[in-house]
């Protein structure tokens, strides 16, 4: 079932198409990630999705329901903007309690809820400490917990860890990760290699156009692409390697790995007898009996590398 789905839906600012007819569907219970480059519509469709925005054309809906212009979000999906900041004359269970009843909560349901919430993001020793004392961590898991106060809304988050240290992300990062299943999610982040640690799918646009959509192995796969990745180089560097791959059947071509001094990229053919797979076993093969160390053999691209190809490839 799908919590969230954009159906063609377009965006325009007078003579700027910001969102051109873009397609997702966000499965329930999903952490999913939407990136791409400075300028490619992420904040617009954030805005179009909580209802800031009006589309210009397509539809989004919640949950199977269509969502109109002005149509009230609460009970439905609940946003944290990047720079969100709660209240800092309030304790944290003061602030929640007030977002609660604005959500159409009771006073007792709002204070059950703020407690739970509090408790979940695990800064319940910190319910009647005022939001200005806390660090900025904590003020970040304090917003955090105002998405958890209702039942099923889905929760968008917008770049949530940033100016965090990397403790504290790190810290935030796991907390997201532990709320995926009873939440659905849609993350927002520059931090390529936070997306691939954290969600199960996601979507790459570029120019308000979706460019790539699936789940984490999909859109890391690609299909002829191997890295080798070795537990020493040889004395005599990387060239050795890479010409003994060259020889092994299947291999297109070898290179050392551009963000990796001890890894090699290998394209291998996708139709060669066995499939990338046999080639891959072949590759490993051949370098063991060669006395080479290998450190494992990874089939796909990095979510960056498949991030750049197709940004690049938007380009164009």
């Amino acid at each position: 079932m799908s919590a969230l789905e954009l159906v063609q839906v377009t965006k325009r600012f007078g003579n700027v198409t910001a969102v051109d007819g873009l397609s997702v569907t966000v499965p329930e219970g999903s952490l999913f990630g939407l990136i791409g480059p400075n300028g490619a519509g992420k904040t617009t469709t954030f805005g179009l999705i909580a209802g800031f925005l009006k589309p210009t054309s397509g539809e989004i809906r919640v949950h199977g329901h269509v969502l109109g212009a002005g149509t009230p979000r609460a009970g439905s999906l609940v946003a944290l903007p990047q720079d969100a900041e709660m209240p800092r004359r309030q304790t944290a269970t003061q602030a929640l309690v007030v977002l609660g009843r604005l959500g159409g909560l009771d006073s007792a349901t709002a204070l059950d809820r703020a407690t739970r919430a509090l408790d979940r993001v695990g800064i319940r020793d910190l319910a009647h400490k005022r939001v200005g004392l806390m660090s900025h961590g904590q003020r970040r898991r304090v917003a955090i917990a105002q998405t958890l106060l209702g039942e099923r809304e889905i929760i968008l988050l917008d770049e949530p860890t940033a100016g965090l240290d990397p403790l504290a992300a790190a810290e935030l990062r796991a907390l997201v990760k532990g709320l995926a299943g009873e939440r659905t999610i849609v993350f927002s982040s520059h931090n390529l290699a936070e997306v691939e640690a954290l969600c199960d799918r996601a979507a790459i646009i570029a120019r308000g156009k979706l460019i790539s959509v699936g789940t984490m192995d999909e859109l890391r796969s690609a299909g002829g692409l191997v890295r080798v990745l070795l537990g020493a180089v040889p004395a005599d560097g990387l060239g050795g390697v890479v010409e003994q791959v060259r020889r092994v059947p299947g291999v297109r071509s070898a290179r050392p790995a551009g963000d990796d001094p001890k890894a090699v990229d290998v394209e291998v053919d996708d139709k060669h007898a066995g499939g990338p797979d046999a080639v891959a076993s072949e590759l490993l093969k051949q370098l063991l009996m060669a006395g080479i160390v290998i450190r494992s053999v990874e089939r796909g691209k990095s979510l960056e590398a498949r991030f750049i190809e197709d940004a690049q490839r938007s380009e164009t």
